[in-house]
């Protein structure tokens, strides 16, 4: 168990929301990293832009690229600004799904595989009061990679994450509220026709129903 370091600072979103937003923009910008509350879990995060950040994350978490994290961003106005999405019945599809904790795999538009290294991303719009808040303030992609107990089960409790992962990052933004009890489910819309790659509680399959007319399938969707 990783000891816990003193330094690291502590905001409590539930008694100061403003403050914990402002000091989350200011840390975002000047490469720090730190956890954070989202719709289902507490997950680590960084300005995906900032190398140093993006390599202190992968090495906390042992991944060796952004394709194994998820970007947060507050509208799918902002995110067509990062994917290679031309078709109009994808937005309709995604105007369905969102916000739910529902990740989406989309192909980076040649801008941004350039500046990622990666040619695909997952991108999530969370349904998150202080996330959609921060997300609004830095006007950019955040990362969120989900957060496990020393057993690598998820975890949602405030004080064993801050006893595993206190030393590794710069801040904890902690709150008392409770999450929404469910797992993120995962869409693959790299290609013409979504592919549910991970289920969750919601019925996906309902929703993609509603849209059978818009896709070339042909009974159901790959599960």
């Amino acid at each position: 168990m990783i000891s816990i370091d003193k330094n690291i600072e502590l905001f409590n979103i539930d008694k100061d929301f403003d403050k914990a937003i402002n000091s989350f923009k200011r840390m975002y910008f000047n490469g720090n990293i730190f956890i954070y509350p989202t719709d289902t879990i507490y997950s680590i995060g960084a300005n995906p832009f900032n190398l140093i950040a993006v390599h202190r994350i992968q090495k906390i978490m042992r991944q060796n690229s952004l394709t194994e994290s998820t970007l947060l961003l507050d509208s799918l106005q902002n995110l067509s600004n990062y994917i290679d999405i031309s078709l109009e019945r994808h937005f309709d599809l995604l105007f369905s799904v969102w916000p739910n904790p529902v990740r989406v795999i989309f192909k980076l538009n040649p801008q941004y595989q350039e500046i990622f290294k990666v040619s695909k991303a997952a991108f999530q719009i969370p349904n998150n009061r202080f996330c959609l808040k921060l997300l609004e303030e830095i006007k950019s992609p955040l990362i969120s990679i989900r957060l496990n107990d020393s057993k690598n089960i998820s975890c949602k409790c405030y004080e064993l994450l801050k006893e595993e992962y206190s030393n590794c990052v710069d801040a904890f933004f902690f709150t008392q509220k409770e999450f929404f009890n469910l797992d993120t489910a995962l869409i693959d819309l790299t290609n013409d026709d979504p592919i549910i790659l991970r289920k969750n509680k919601i019925n996906l399959e309902n929703i993609f129903n509603e849209h059978r007319h818009k896709f070339n399938l042909k009974k159901t969707f790959t599960h």
